[in-house]
Formats: structure tokens, C-alpha cells, sequence
């Protein structure tokens, strides 16, 4: 029965208002290079897990060294499993400049959507993954992001509002 589920779940589009909020969303200032960017980011999630901020830390900069997470076009998609939550949650991050990330097409990183996701929910996980990456790699999403002033337009762009 469980099985059954989980394929239907595969199956269901992805709903990035699901895993995304306005609250999630961050306008950030002054990150001049990836460890900065990984230690801002492990401070937002380490309220809403049981691992402290330099835990996680290690845990994006290890999975880092393995894989690095840029999709190109200046965009990164970090995403790590823990076992202490139920769903996935999503935070995105657009920084005022762009930084180096040692990107696949060597451009610098300005959009990071940062997936966190429970270790059992792997095939819902990468379904979320692959949508997420399509929607990061479309030229008119990229440009309407960019162009964003606001966390409210952003999320609007992110999950199909406007």
C-alpha cells in the first residue's frame, strides 16, 4: 500500500508553494563567497532541525566537495536529506551580487534555491529536484527574478502567480 503512494505521489506536479513560503525567501546583502553563503544558510535551517548551524555547515560544504550544486546560468540548487523532518522545505536566497561558486559553466552565482528534504522521501525528493531545475533554467523566470525587487514578486515568479 505504501508503495502505491509513493508512486502516485511521483507522479503529482510538483506545487513549489508546497515547499516554498515568503518567509523562505531571502534578499541577502554583502556574501562574498560559497563558505559565507553555506554558513547564512545553515543558520536559517538550523532552527527548524535537530543539528546546529556548523553541523550543517559541514554538511553542505562535504556534500559540496563531492558534487558541486550549480545548475549554470548563475543559479545553484543545494539540497540536503535530513531524518528529523516530515516534508520538504525550500529556502531561496538572491544575493545583491554575484559570487564565485566554481560553477559547471564557470559563471558566478547570484539564485540559490536550497532544498531540504527527509531521507525517506527519495523518489518525491529528486521528482522535486527536476522540477525545481527546469523552472531555474528558464531564461524569462531567470530574467524575472533578477529583475525582482521584492520577496513577494520573487515567490509570485517561483510559484506561478503572475
Amino acid at each position: 500500500m505504501i508503495l502505491m503512494n509513493t508512486k502516485k505521489n511521483i507522479n503529482k506536479k510538483v506545487k513549489l508553494s508546497r515547499i516554498l513560503s515568503q518567509s523562505n525567501i531571502f534578499l541577502l546583502q554583502n556574501i562574498n563567497h560559497k563558505r559565507q553563503l553555506f554558513t547564512e544558510i545553515s543558520k536559517i535551517i538550523e532552527s527548524s532541525v535537530n543539528f546546529s548551524n556548523k553541523e550543517i555547515l559541514k554538511i553542505f560544504l562535504d556534500k559540496e566537495e563531492l558534487e558541486n550544486s550549480s545548475i549554470g546560468g548563475g543559479v545553484a540548487l543545494p539540497n540536503i536529506k535530513f531524518t528529523d523532518i516530515n516534508e520538504s522545505v525550500g529556502l531561496f536566497l538572491k544575493l545583491n551580487k554575484s559570487i564565485n561558486y566554481n560553477a559547471i559553466d564557470n559563471e558566478p552565482v547570484d539564485l540559490i534555491f536550497t532544498l531540504i528534504s527527509p531521507k525517506i522521501d527519495s523518489p518525491i525528493y529528486l521528482n522535486e529536484l527536476a522540477y525545481i531545475s527546469r523552472l531555474l533554467t528558464k531564461k524569462k523566470t531567470l530574467q524575472n527574478i533578477r529583475g525582482s525587487l521584492d520577496i513577494e514578486t520573487i515567490y509570485a515568479v517561483l510559484t506561478n502567480e503572475i
